[in-house]
């Protein structure tokens, strides 16, 4: 009786051994998938547009009379900016055969940390593109917005297509790797 005493003992050692051991691994790899996940969240760069609207000009070659576009960082890190990373596009549009600008009486309102600006490939205004508004050099922190607010015709080239009232209007908007694209009801 003995020996068969004394087995138990060590089965229910061992038993208790093998208990302990798959709560830790069950544990470690909860705990790992977890780290994981909110590593993989903070570490992504994801931006939103919270608020668009265009105004047409009188015509399709008209300039726009007003725009208004608030975009935020909804992901877990900073985006870093330059003039050429951080643009907001108006697909499907031209500026003409000259490049834009934004001249009196027209004016541009920048909220948040950017200055924003007209704007176009490599951060430069040139003839026969997209028209194109862009950012100074700064840092959109996680969770932040920026927005800018055009009033007035911008001065535009010859040949220029911009969109009529009621007209859906397509806004790529690209900072740093993130992109996102929305569809605006132009006024």
């Amino acid at each position: 009786m003995k020996i068969r005493a004394g087995r138990s003992a060590i089965s229910q050692s061992m038993d208790l051994f093998i208990i302990v051991a798959a709560v830790l691994g069950v544990g470690g790899i909860v705990s790992a998938s977890l780290y994981n996940l909110v590593n993989s969240a903070t570490a992504n760069e994801s931006v939103s547009v919270v608020e668009a609207s265009a105004r047409a000009g009188t015509s399709a070659s008209s300039s726009p009379t007003a725009i208004s576009i608030s975009i935020k960082n909804d992901g877990g890190s900073p985006i870093s900016c330059t003039a050429s990373t951080c643009q907001v596009i108006f697909t499907g549009t031209n500026a003409g055969t000259t490049a834009p600008s934004c001249a009196a009486p027209c004016s541009i309102t920048s909220g948040g940390a950017a200055i924003w600006s007209v704007g176009g490939p490599g951060g430069v205004p040139t003839p026969n593109n997209p028209l194109t508004f862009e950012t100074d050099t700064f840092t959109l922190p996680a969770g932040a917005q920026t927005s800018f607010l055009l009033s007035g015709p911008l001065v535009a080239g010859a040949s220029a297509s911009f969109w009529t009232s009621g007209a859906p209007v397509t806004v790529s908007v690209l900072f740093g790797s993130a992109a996102v694209q929305v569809a605006v009801a132009s006024q």
